[in-house]
């Protein structure tokens, strides 16, 4: 008992002792708060509160320490800021990375008054070179208000974002002003649920759709138009409110996003009717259940039909996944005749060229962050009902899933191949296999199709465009899709290209077409003068190149329909598996700028193809 009362004493006379020396500690006895405001409008300065966010940086100078520390301050998205936990004393201030410039920088303060320091910095550590920097200093009693006056990078304001119910789609309208002269890199879109949306803070910054690439000067105030397609909304969050947020980014050193402030919106998504397309292969639907529970793989917990959720036929395939941890997850189907299997014939898909074959798989994920994309994991289809044999796979390396239902667009003719030739006639086997499992998850398959994907463009974009002259996307007047890619010509002719990483071409050379709307303002620029277009496997003129003189054109939209057995070929065998350009162009004369030329959907099919089966009817 002795023991355990000296122990006692120990350990209360160690926890007084620790409670007198943390009341030793100075705490912090002063703060600092303000707001950065544009230097010639007055207004705050947006910010980003993620990892693209202004950041201030105030070093203490009242201590002896040759190298003191930095303390940041970070900005809320209005522009303002505050941080109480200061001690009494001077401070350098300075701005590294920033939403505006920091040479503009002028600072206030009607609580102190602050002053400039000069200091000597290295500069070139292998020669010893040195500047002199002129740096700010304020002296911090209690609560000090520091207010910052400055030039944004760029000033973005909004002129319309509204969510269109019609075209399920985010519409945005905003006008860029650069301050400077460095370019505009690019222009961004951005939305979340938290009001704090920006390019750190956003549920749809990933997406290709909101951000566009600008990379020139602006020279005055330039209107800037994005429509971003909601999909990833579609199930789940309909209904609620999300906030939309405009940016732009410089190419400056160390410049961060602008923004104009969020703009909240209701987001009401409706259900997308799909058409259909191409083959159905009814691999998922009621009368394959016993047959599905007799396959079930060990690694799969719960196999069941599901008809409350699914979005074609009469239900889906439920897979959730098991406690063997060893065991890849694996959700197998093969379809033959025979004893105690189905009487099914096997698919055939041989009414699609297998140049231009895709298969669209439908699905749904519970939790796309448990499945890894090693080489391992794979979805696969095979004519020998047994892995590895007659068998295309798709790694899932080659698409990303995520959370929900999704429909994987999945190439035939790019897919791996296994030991044998795949049996287009007569498909027996899919497998959804992932070796990596982490975790419960669930998926569920819904509807297997296949169908002729013939268009490689469907220019809704100028990404990729190059022209002689402004590139500008024309969403009021369009053959097919959102947009045509409208240009003007420049002061040697017409010049309009578009590069790709290399696509594969739905068609052999025999019997395949290249089709794709032109629009002209004045039919003369063609007719009559040189001019060509052009697709190469090289990436650039006259290097493994096709090239065909121009059919009469008329003013206004044409179809153009060019065979490609007839088209002459240039600098080298042409690749249809890795075509990477096409271009458009005529050398004639006048004036810059008076000749508008417009490209719309470019595709390319085989003849005597049943087009019902394609992506496009003629």
């Amino acid at each position: 008992m002795k023991k355990i009362f000296n122990w006692l004493f120990v350990l209360c006379a160690s926890a007084a002792l620790t409670a007198c020396l943390g009341d030793n500690y100075q705490q912090p006895d002063a703060a600092v708060y303000g707001v950065v405001t544009d230097a010639e409008t007055g207004e705050p300065i947006p910010q980003d509160i993620g990892g693209e966010g202004s950041q201030i940086e105030m070093i203490e100078l009242n201590i002896n320490y040759p190298n003191p520390d930095t303390r940041r301050l970070n900005f809320k998205t209005d522009g303002s800021y505050r941080d109480n936990n200061f001690f009494k004393g001077n401070y350098r201030v300075q701005f590294n990375l920033a939403n505006f410039v920091p040479g503009t920088v002028t600072l206030s303060s009607k609580d102190s008054q602050i002053t400039e320091e000069t200091k000597t910095e290295v500069v070139d550590e292998e020669t010893g070179a040195t500047k002199e920097v002129t740096y700010k200093v304020i002296h911090l009693d209690g609560d000090t208000e520091m207010n910052i006056s400055a030039m944004p990078w760029c000033r973005v304001t909004v002129k319309d974002i509204h969510f269109d119910e019609a075209k399920q789609r985010v519409f945005a309208q905003f006008e860029v002003e650069a301050t400077t002269s460095d370019a505009v890199k690019e222009v961004g879109l951005f939305c979340s649920a938290s009001p704090h949306v920006s390019f750190s803070i956003n549920d749809y910054g990933a997406k290709a759709t909101s951000a566009v690439a600008v990379n020139r000067k602006l020279t005055e105030p330039t209107l800037f138009t994005i429509k971003m397609p909601l999909e990833v909304f579609q199930d789940s969050d309909s209904g609620k409110d999300y906030y939309v947020r405009a940016g732009a980014h410089t190419s400056a050193t160390d410049a961060r996003w602008n923004y104009a402030p969020a703009v909240k919106i209701h987001i009401d998504m409706k259900p997308v009717e799909t058409k259909p397309l191409g083959m159905r292969w009814d691999l998922f639907d009621k009368k394959y259940e016993a047959y599905w529970l007799e396959c079930k793989h060990k690694s799969v917990d719960q196999l069941y039909f599901d008809d409350k959720d699914f979005k074609s036929g009469d239900g889906s395939f439920v897979a959730v996944s098991g406690p063997v941890v060893d065991e890849p997850f694996r959700f197998t189907s093969y379809i033959m005749s025979g004893v105690n299997k189905p009487i099914t014939p096997a698919f055939d898909i041989t009414s699609i060229p297998e140049e231009g074959c895709h298969m669209l798989l439908t699905l749904y994920v519970s939790d796309a962050s448990k499945f890894n994309y090693d080489e391992q994991s794979q979805i696969e289809l095979n004519s020998s009902a047994d892995y590895d044999l007659e068998e295309l796979a798709w790694t899932f390396g080659q698409f990303r899933l995520r959370n929900g239902w999704q429909t994987l667009d999945l190439s035939m003719p790019t897919a791996a191949s296994r030991i044998g030739e795949f049996d287009r006639k007569r498909i027996k086997w899919f497998r959804f296999y992932h070796k990596d499992y982490i975790g419960n998850v669930t998926v569920k398959f819904d509807e297997i199709r296949f169908y002729y994907k013939t268009m490689i463009e469907a220019c809704d974009s100028e990404a990729g465009w190059v022209s002689a002259g402004p590139i500008t996307l024309d969403e009021s007047d369009c053959q097919e899709g959102e947009g045509s890619i409208s240009t003007v010509n420049g002061a040697d002719g017409i010049r309009l290209q578009k590069t790709w990483g290399g696509e594969y071409l739905p068609t052999t050379i025999e019997g395949g077409h290249f089709q794709f709307w032109l629009y002209v303002s004045d039919a003369s620029a063609f007719n009559g003068v040189n001019n060509q277009v052009e697709i190469g496997s090289g990436g650039k003129a006259d290097v493994n190149e096709l090239n065909w003189t121009l059919p009469t054109l008329t003013e206004g939209w044409n179809k153009v329909d060019l065979k490609l057995e007839d088209a002459r070929s240039v600098g080298g065998e042409f690749n249809p598996k890795a075509m990477n350009w096409f271009r458009i162009y005529s050398g004639a004369s006048g004036a810059a700028g008076s000749v508008t030329v417009k490209v719309d959907r470019l595709r390319f099919y085989k003849e005597g193809v049943d087009m019902k089966l394609a992506d496009f009817e003629n």
